[in-house]
């Protein structure tokens, strides 16, 4: 009776896995890929959030322009970036030229590593004039969007 008991309750959520497993599939190739215009306006949406969020004085204000720009550029890279992958690895069939994607990752970590430090440069005349709690929440904006993503993710862009 136990037996059987394990073998039913072990197909049942083998069966709940693969229909759940499917439909997340499905759900996936529904969706519709971003133009670039959305995915402009997403960053600069959330480039506004940051924005209201650190409640600027006036002084400070003055430097918010060059980090906004910087950004909302790597952001809109990055989602750029993701898009070509995914639909770089979904028209992949057969071997992979392993050296050839070793070349591919270094030179988009040496642009990643490039556009943030563009972004560190724009940023740190607005960083020095946050008070301690504007930093927190500058830090905690900038950085959540890595904390959203899965790791998998994160490798990909």
């Amino acid at each position: 009776m136990r037996k059987t008991l394990i073998l039913v309750t072990t197909a049942a959520l083998l069966t709940g896995t693969a229909i759940t497993g499917s439909a997340v599939a499905r759900d996936r190739s529904d969706r519709t890929e971003l133009t670039s215009s959305q995915i402009t306006d997403q960053a600069s949406a959330r480039a506004a959030q940051m924005k209201a969020d650190l409640r600027l004085t006036a002084e400070q204000e003055k430097n918010w322009s060059a980090f906004e720009t910087a950004v909302v550029d790597m952001w809109k890279k990055q989602a750029e970036q993701q898009i070509a992958w995914r639909n770089a690895h979904a028209k992949e069939q057969g071997s992979v030229d392993l050296l050839d994607e070793m070349r591919k990752d270094a030179d988009e970590q040496i642009d990643r590593s490039n556009a943030r430090k563009k972004l560190a440069d724009a940023a740190q005349p607005l960083y020095s004039s946050l008070d301690d709690q504007q930093k927190r929440r500058f830090s905690e904006a900038l950085f959540r969007r890595d904390r959203d993503r899965a790791p998998t993710e994160r490798n990909a862009i």
